[in-house]
């Protein structure tokens, strides 16, 4: 189907610097960046997390670059002592770093600007890898790097990038992954497609997708990935024939979104509490909340969205029993008969928030998210949900158990009651 003898894509590492990271800290740069590399048609194969140490960022930048035609490290350009990975670089490359008196005024212009005193430390900034082009840095002071080894044929390529986010985005969209296009991928025709879905395991995914995962060539690179109820699958075909890889887009995306039928809520960047608010604008409907265990989490994640205004009215914050009394309305009897933790107090939490918001559509959370305030009979995880709305005169109410941590649980909770609430207005 591919006359290149070799179609493969251009294989990247991605190696996130920080201690912080080891000992139980998100690491965010890898999963952004490994998807957008994966969609400009690169192959990831490795994202790996690193001590503040020089030695080890040495030996793997070396592990790396044999495997590899790029490689971007994360993190460690800042003015303080454990900053090191210049320093890690400089050793895996041996080359010398050398000072930039143009980028330490430039760093000086940037920290007086804001009023700030030079401390003698960000001179550490300025410090190039011998051979090293800078990168602008728009949104910090420490200045990304590129190395290029090799010749222009068959280049390898080494990019530093500081730690971040808001600095490190940026560099990467606008100076790192058009360059690696330009020197690794020149030639190569990549199209990709992402197909988000709901109300499945991760294995169960891959079940219904198989015949389409079953076509996987070098060319074709697919992944699935879970996250809180929710499943991502993502395809990628990269080759010198653009007419062929659009031909094969097409029949792969429609025969993907016939196997995943009902699951399918949205593609490429969607998410779920967009395709919640396109739900609710499309059939005119309002939305109130009442959260308790979740304690807003879902509210913020429906306000993400720009334009959320034109269908959510708002909700309550109710986590204590007092304020469920109070400030919803919640029958005291509901409350000492069945407790706060009940189908009875999540259906009247639904019913009370739409109509004192005078909404379409009343959605309620109640659980223990723990580590503590578990029983024999409602254990850690237990989360009641309630769902009232002008489809019916009866008020559902939904009875899940979350595995995990305290967090773990609440982003659970607020997935789940945002699919179950595109399940009845989708």
């Amino acid at each position: 189907m591919n006359s290149n003898p070799d179609p493969r894509a251009p294989r990247v590492e991605i190696l996130c610097v920080g201690t912080e990271l080891l000992g139980g800290r998100a690491d965010g740069h890898a999963p952004y960046l490994a998807k957008r590399l994966r969609a400009a048609g690169f192959l990831v194969g490795r994202a790996s997390q690193l001590p503040d140490d020089a030695g080890e960022i040495a030996g793997a930048l070396r592990e790396a670059l044999r495997r590899s035609e790029g490689v971007i490290l994360c993190g460690g350009l800042g003015p303080t002592f454990d900053d090191v990975t210049r320093e890690g670089a400089a050793k895996a490359l041996k080359r010398r770093l050398l000072f930039d008196p143009g980028l330490f005024r430039e760093i000086a212009r940037k920290l007086g600007r804001h009023g700030f005193a030079i401390p003698e430390s960000n001179r550490r900034q300025a410090f190039l890898l011998e051979g090293a082009s800078a990168l602008a840095n728009r949104y910090g002071s420490a200045p990304a790097q590129r190395v290029v080894l090799g010749g222009s044929r068959r280049p390898k390529l080494v990019y530093l990038l500081p730690g971040p986010p808001r600095e490190l985005a940026p560099i990467f969209e606008r100076q790192v992954l058009p360059d690696l296009k330009r020197r690794l991928a020149r030639g190569l025709s990549v199209e990709s497609f992402a197909l988000h879905l709901i109300g499945l395991a991760e294995s169960k995914a891959e079940e219904l997708l198989r015949p389409v995962i079953e076509l996987k060539r070098p060319w074709l690179d697919f992944t699935i990935l879970a996250s809180d109820g929710e499943i991502e699958f993502h395809a990628v075909m990269a080759g010198p024939s653009r007419s062929q890889n659009r031909e094969l887009k097409t029949r792969l995306l429609r025969q993907a979104r016939v196997l995943a039928g009902r699951h399918l809520f949205g593609m490429g960047e969607d998410s779920l509490e967009k395709a919640v608010g396109r739900a609710l604008r499309r059939r005119g409907l309002t939305l109130a909340l009442a959260e308790s265990c979740t304690a807003g989490i879902l509210s913020a994640r429906l306000t993400q969205v720009p334009g959320s205004s034109r269908y959510f009215l708002g909700g309550y914050l109710a986590y204590s029993n007092g304020l469920k009394r109070r400030l919803l309305g919640v029958k005291a009897e509901t409350l000492r008969r069945w407790g706060a933790v009940s189908a009875e107090c999540a259906g009247e939490m639904a019913r009370l928030a739409r109509r004192r918001c005078r909404s379409s559509v009343g959605l309620s959370i109640t659980g223990i998210a723990g580590p503590a305030g578990g029983t024999r009979d409602k254990p850690v995880g237990t989360v009641f949900f309630g769902l009232s709305g002008p489809w019916s005169a009866k008020t559902e109410a939904f009875e899940r158990h979350f595995a995990g941590d305290r967090e773990t649980i609440r982003r659970r909770a607020a997935s789940f009651a945002l699919q179950q609430l595109l399940r009845a207005i989708a």
